[in-house]
């Protein structure tokens, strides 16, 4: 006896949704052999996770940090009954305008370890009478960017950093200043970075070369501990300059087109992501190397207007004809993978239960 499913979404462009957009499509499952359920039910959940390791001697510390940013659940009409055939069942959902982006992030650098999420999906589980059954769930993975609200000036803003080097038998006062002025701090996907850059290098010193990098920062917050950084290099968004001869002053425009796949994540309390522009002037030993960042935003941004009406809390039809046919208005997905052929609903993450906003429900009850 098997519960075979498909959930098939009716896929936005780009496969891509956003905070707002409706998440619609069609339940498609078969009943090859007359099996009682209690209750059928179809979700979308948006959750948020941290696993965060820290090193503390010999032994490990973790710290946890949990997020549910949708949690809407319709129960069938067919629930409390037995089921044998084919059934098709049409779904219509609408995803909160605040909402994170999708990320899945990991990461160690010593003394941590961390492991965050931000997931999104649609769920139909059915619950079996019994204390000795066990429930069958299936999921398909959504895949959510949203916009960026604007933290940093769209207008120009100049940064600077100064050091004073120490030189031995000179009396003199060596100084090395930079100074950028970047044109816009919120930058689209796929657009440009510009930086006016100067660097003067009033020393007897000279510099040995002056990098830029595009990095991505990670900041996880999980209970119990503070937020933690992480930094990550973009390795397409790189440059290196030559030297700079002392009592010499280099004037260099920057310029770095972010890549498509890159995006500021912004609406959650325990993960967030942006970027900085690090320029590192690169000095002899011993001295320690000047560094300059530079934050920026990168995403799209707008304000979406007319808005669709909250959608009622029930929109379903059930037993609407075989499997076999097709609604017009969903995508055409692969067949089931095995697990979920099987019933199984394999896990997304194997250090979490099936639903962690439903662990976050049993908590609150």
């Amino acid at each position: 006896m098997g519960i075979f499913c498909q959930i098939n979404l009716k896929q936005p462009p780009e496969g891509v949704y956003h905070g707002g957009d409706h998440v619609s499509g069609v339940v498609k499952y078969a009943v090859d052999e007359p099996m009682e359920v209690e209750k059928i039910t179809v979700s979308l959940k948006g959750i948020g996770r941290v696993i965060l390791r820290k090193k503390a001697g010999k032994h490990n510390k973790r710290f946890d940090g949990r997020e549910v940013y949708v949690d809407t659940d319709h129960i069938l009409p067919e629930g409390n009954c037995t089921l044998h055939g084919n059934y098709e069942i049409p779904f219509s959902f609408r995803l909160p305008e605040k909402i994170p982006s999708s990320i899945e992030y990991t990461k160690c650098h010593s003394p941590y370890r961390v492991k965050c999420y931000i997931k999104y999906y649609v769920r139909l589980k059915f619950e079996k009478p019994g204390w000795f059954t066990f429930d069958n769930h299936f999921r398909k993975k959504l895949t959510v960017a949203s916009p960026v609200a604007p933290e940093m000036s769209m207008e120009p803003i100049i940064y600077g950093e100064r050091s004073q080097l120490l030189q031995l038998f000179s009396s003199k006062t060596s100084t090395l200043i930079m100074k950028a002025e970047i044109l816009n701090s919120v930058i689209p996907k796929g657009g440009k970075i510009q930086i006016k850059s100067e660097i003067q290098n009033d020393t007897n010193i000279v510099v040995n070369s002056v990098k830029i990098q595009l990095m991505e920062v990670i900041k996880v917050k999980a209970r119990g501990h503070e937020e933690v950084k992480f930094y990550d290099e973009i390795p397409e968004c790189e440059s290196k300059t030559g030297t700079i001869q002392s009592e010499a002053t280099q004037i260099m425009p920057i310029d770095i087109i972010v890549p498509d796949n890159r995006i500021s994540l912004q609406n959650s309390e325990i993960i967030s992501r942006n970027f900085v522009v690090k320029i590192t002037v690169d000095l002899p030993m011993p001295h320690r190397d000047v560094v300059l960042e530079i934050p920026v935003q990168i995403g799209d941004y707008y304000e979406r207007d007319n808005l669709s009406p909250d959608l009622p809390d029930k929109n379903w039809m059930s037993r609407v004809g075989d499997v076999g046919a097709a609604s017009t208005s969903a995508a055409d997905d692969p067949p089931p993978t095995y697990w979920e052929a099987m019933g199984e609903g394999k896990k997304d993450d194997e250090s979490s239960t099936d639903d962690d906003s439903d662990d976050e429900k049993k908590r609150k009850s």
